[in-house]
């Protein structure tokens, strides 16, 4: 199949890595974006972490029972619009049917192991090329305040059959000697998990530099460009059409998250995913300020934290269903700061008082969590999106997934609940 010309559109870090991993395999890549560069959207300031072991579903059993409390109070971390409720009725359907623990485990079970996979797809893509994007690649930890947050954290592991290598319990001692910024709250927490595969890093400097070297290897860019229209007929897929032209090729992967739909919705394809926003505040540092050295999730009020160098802090966290609003709201913004501030009380000042360049983005969700990935019903047309909170996580894995079907090989690992097959057809 080399030699095989595949249009990727999309070019945030999912679409990105795509096509670098297409261009190593000798396909000629041409990329297609509406924004002037890579990563510009979602993948832009996103929460930085790529955490395998943390890949399960937000809808998790009982998330029935906390819908009205999103619904009616705007200081949770999650939060429902009265005004998206109408467009969420058919998908929010499927979203609850999955929360039933069976589902949950089983789609727990398949967003795992593509994380896993696409971790070491990452590692060996960076040493092969010597990325350099602000990556931590020590781990992470997820902090838990009560016993009973703890041994559920540790039920779902066991559950999933997580080979224990991936995870580790730590004391308040030992954690303290691995991250000595949470001293300042140490009463307050009872244990932490450590995740020794997990990492973090910046996706708009990947998608960034994983483009240039995609382009390097011949891979045709093709930026500030929109897209019109996918031209297809009783054949399959024919050409892209753009508002600068037409684009035709053996092959196109739609890798434009919660644009997808759109994109394929005049085919008769429809595609289950629904946007929900996303927070994020960049903080810039001192080089000698006590910010924690390894990514922290903070389970109860759901955010993370991450260094990305020597200079900036990012928080990130909260999810709204609102639609395609990506309006900031600057009291949702003020209660991530506070939250991120009262976790680390030594830079709440930093925190609560420079420029936290707020940002929010759209993660495209699905109602079992996992991505659509793979072949849809027009021949030539395949898809790569869908990721939500996973895009960053899972890019490496998806791209190379979908590699090896548009070169006819067999995957490197079960496609079961992966495909894009499981939930779309005509009609």
């Amino acid at each position: 199949m080399r030699g095989m010309r595949i249009i990727v559109v999309g070019a945030g870090v999912v679409g990105a890595t795509t096509t670098l991993v297409l261009a190593e395999r000798g396909f000629e890549v041409v990329l297609v974006d509406r924004a002037d560069a890579p990563g510009m959207e979602t993948s832009f300031a996103n929460g930085s972490g790529l955490t395998p072991c943390h890949a399960e579903p937000w809808n998790s059993p009982g998330t029935l029972k906390r819908l009205p409390s999103a619904l009616l109070h705007a200081d949770r971390p999650w939060r429902l619009h009265a005004r998206a409720v109408p467009q969420l009725a058919s998908w929010g359907w499927q979203f609850l049917r999955h929360s039933r623990p069976d589902r949950y485990l089983r789609n727990t079970r398949n967003c795992v192991r593509l994380g896993l996979y696409s971790s070491a797809c990452l590692g060996r893509l960076r040493r092969r090329h010597a990325l350099h994007y602000d990556q931590i690649t020590r781990g992470s930890l997820e902090l838990y305040f009560s016993a009973r947050e703890f041994e559920h954290a540790l039920q779902l592991r066991r559950e999933i059959e997580l080979d224990p290598e991936h995870y580790q319990g730590l004391d308040r001692d030992a954690l303290l000697a691995l991250e000595p910024s949470l001293k300042p709250i140490a009463d307050r927490i009872y244990r932490s998990l450590l995740f020794p595969a997990h990492e973090s890093g910046d996706a708009h400097i990947f998608s960034r530099i994983a483009v240039e070297h995609a382009a390097a290897l011949g891979a045709e860019l093709r930026l500030g460009e929109c897209v019109t229209a996918l031209d297809c007929d009783s054949n399959g897929f024919r050409a892209l059409d753009t508002d600068r032209g037409r684009i035709e090729a053996d092959a196109c992967i739609v890798a434009a998250g919660c644009d997808s739909p759109t994109l394929l919705r005049p085919l008769g394809l429809r595609l289950p995913i629904q946007p929900v926003k996303g927070y994020s505040a960049t903080i810039t540092l001192d080089p000698d300020d006590p910010a924690p050295s390894l990514p922290l999730l903070d389970l109860g009020r759901r955010f993370v934290t991450a260094r990305l160098g020597p200079t900036r802090l990012r928080i990130a966290g909260l999810a709204e269903f609102a639609g395609h609003d990506r309006s900031l709201d600057s009291r949702r913004l003020r209660m991530l700061l506070e939250n991120a501030a009262a976790l680390l009380p030594a830079l709440r000042s930093r925190i609560l008082e420079s420029e936290a360049n707020g940002w929010t983005g759209l993660r495209p969700m699905t109602p079992d969590g996992a991505p659509l990935l793979g072949p849809t019903p027009v021949h030539g047309l395949f898809l790569n999106t869908g990721h939500g909170a996973m895009g960053w996580t899972h890019a490496a894995g998806s791209a190379e997934l979908l590699a090896d079907l548009l070169a006819g090989q067999t995957p490197a690992i079960d496609t079961a609940g992966l495909l894009a097959e499981r939930w779309i057809g005509r009609g």
